[in-house]
């Protein structure tokens, strides 16, 4: 299967008359079918696509990795472009959520039209070879992302563990390519849980923010320690990650790493 992913939006940009803003949104091309994985913060990835030539009205699925605005806050934009994509995600992700007093959830969802929506809970096959991963186990409570995070679940605001996270899954017959946005329960946590279900095969690479600009040393520790049982052939890392710790990546593992900017194209047949 031959797989091309674009970033329409990420925190950094190189390249003329595209913009950045805080927020990830991947356009995937898997064979001849089409998942948008996130829509960044607002319209802008409608914006990016088109100097990047890629046609939202060609998207199958909208894939939501978690209920943040940073990631669901051109939902609405999606919804008016493309009117046949099924928006895949966990119930959960439609929680108000809250970062100490500030509401960063998905806005508005009373007015979304459900019959566009497709709840997961369990590991499902979307597209040939197209997988999304909803069940991710927390095994290493080290590498995980919760600090200031709310959510409103029966009227009470109580800690957010961010049961709606899910991660997307581009298999092949050469391995597996593991996109994940924020990585809340942590980036080991959810290959553990991804590599269990595919036999070990082989990670081709990895795409993903994982929380930890300006986190404690001891979060690098833990992704360091468990990556370094799985180290992907490509790690692309970006948003929440943060630019210095890309440079810590990429001083441990070389050119392996890259930073996955606003505008970056990558393509790989598995």
């Amino acid at each position: 299967m031959k797989y091309k992913i674009t970033t329409l939006v990420e925190n950094c940009v190189y390249g003329r008359k595209l913009q950045a803003e805080h927020g990830l949104s991947l356009y995937v091309e898997a064979g001849d079918n089409v998942v948008l994985f996130d829509t960044g913060a607002s319209d802008l990835f409608a914006r990016n696509a088109r100097f990047l030539h890629c046609d939202l009205d060609k998207v199958d699925y909208l894939v939501l990795s978690h209920g943040h605005s940073d990631h669901a806050g051109g939902l609405e934009a999606f919804l008016d472009i493309n009117k046949k994509a099924k928006v895949v995600c966990k119930r959960e992700a439609l929680d108000p959520k809250f970062k100490g007093d500030r509401e960063n959830g998905i806005k508005h969802s009373e007015r979304l039209d459900m019959s566009r929506f497709m709840f997961v809970d369990k590991t499902t096959e979307i597209l040939p070879e197209v997988w999304v991963f909803p069940e991710l186990t927390v095994s290493d409570e080290r590498d995980t992302h919760f600090e200031q995070f709310l959510v409103k679940r029966g009227g009470e605001l109580i800690p957010d563990r961010f049961e709606d996270e899910l991660a997307l899954v581009l298999k092949g017959g050469e391995g597996l390519v593991v996109l994940s946005a924020c990585s809340h329960r942590g980036i080991t946590n959810i290959l553990r849980c991804i590599l269990s279900s595919f036999d070990n095969l082989p990670l081709k690479m990895v795409i993903g923010g994982f929380h930890i600009h300006n986190a404690p040393s001891e979060k690098d520790v833990a992704i360091i320690e468990g990556l370094k049982q799985s180290v992907p052939d490509q790690l692309g890392v970006c948003h929440c990650s943060g630019v210095d710790k890309y440079a810590l990546f990429h001083s441990i593992w070389g050119d392996k790493v890259f930073y996955n900017h606003t505008g970056c194209v990558k393509e790989m047949d598995l």
